[in-house]
This record gives C-alpha cells, sequence and structure tokens, in this order.
C-alpha cells in the first residue's frame, strides 16, 4: 500500500477540478 502515492494522486486531480473550477468561474460570471 503506497499511502504517498495514494495522496500524491488525489491532490493532483483535486488541484485539477479547482483549476478547473476556477477557469469557469473566471470565463463565465454570471454563476
Amino acid at each position: 500500500m503506497d499511502d504517498l502515492g495514494f495522496f500524491a494522486n488525489f491532490l493532483g486531480i483535486f488541484i485539477f477540478v479547482l483549476v478547473v473550477a476556477y477557469h469557469c468561474v473566471m470565463a463565465d460570471p454570471q454563476i
């Protein structure tokens, strides 16, 4: 069980979703 790898993968996905959400908010402020 590679806990560090799992955490890094989870963190990467979290950052990706955060960036996509930020981009959507910046592209369409009328949410």
